[in-house]
């Protein structure tokens, strides 16, 4: 088991995309909370992923919505503070995204997804917004091949967790934090990432971080000999599924300080 992922997709998500509203008088339509820095694409050089090793027939991707929750090895629950949700619009659908490797042996997979509801209305909703890259190949042989990527704040928002994810080259995780006044912190160090450890790094005291701060995720990968749990040393490596492939991602649990829930009515069992 590679990983597990439950996605949540509101039922107006296969809806056509409906026009864009026009800006409010006298002003510009407001900015999304979050921009990504950079391309983030696969190199153009990039072998299509259907022709990788282990390729497989399955439907193309679909937008599987928003995230709800995962695992992945090492990783344990996670309980959100009282009065912290994550929303679920009525009429969802839960996707749940299993990722297997196979081994040549028939098994049965006995994983499950539990949800606690909250009793009470919610005075914050939880949003976890992905911040990685595909813009990278790690070449043959190599033992420290750093790969970067950015996102910037376009809200004030307090940050809760952080868990990077990679696979079996990952060796060391950073993120960093600069704010408006050019201040630069260091708020996530992994000095010996374990992808059969991954850890959802979530801050005794959660951090504030105003409208324009950047953060700046780093990743460090060994794709030599040297690296005992590396597949194979010989071949050059780019983003992909497979545990064999490579990934460039940190989910990160965020509040929006503007989006704070203001419910109206009581919650249904």
């Amino acid at each position: 088991m590679h990983h597990v992922i439950a996605y949540i997709r509101p039922p107006d998500a296969e809806k056509p995309a409906a026009p864009p509203a026009a800006p409010p008088a006298g002003g510009a339509r407001p900015a999304p909370p979050f921009s990504f820095d950079g391309n983030t694409r696969r190199p153009a050089d990039a072998p299509k992923e259907a022709r990788q090793e282990g390729g497989n027939d399955r439907a193309a991707k679909r937008n599987p919505g928003g995230w709800l929750a995962a695992y992945a090895p090492g990783y344990s629950l996670r309980v959100y503070e009282p009065g912290q949700a994550i929303k679920i619009p009525k009429g969802s659908i839960i996707t749940v995204q299993m990722h297997y490797t196979t081994n040549g042996t028939a098994t049965t997979d006995r994983s499950s997804i539990g949800m606690k509801f909250a009793s009470a209305p919610p005075k914050t909703e939880i949003v976890v917004v992905p911040l990685l890259t595909q813009n990278f190949v790690l070449k043959a042989g190599t033992s420290d091949t750093r790969v970067d990527a950015q996102m910037t704040l376009n809200s004030d928002v307090t940050l809760w967790s952080a868990i990077p994810h990679t696979h079996v080259r990952g060796k060391r995780w950073e993120v960093v934090a600069t704010y408006p006044d050019g201040r630069s912190e260091m708020i996530i160090n992994v000095p010996k990432y374990d992808f059969n450890w991954q850890t959802d790094y979530i801050f005794k005291t959660p951090l504030t971080l105003p409208k324009g701060t950047k953060l700046k995720t780093s990743a460090w990968y060994d794709n030599s000999t040297a690296n005992k749990s590396n597949p194979d040393p010989t071949k050059d490596v780019w983003w992909g599924d497979q545990t064999w492939e490579e990934m460039m991602y940190t989910g990160i649990t965020f509040s929006i300080d503007a989006m704070q829930a203001t419910p109206t009515a009581q919650p249904q069992n």
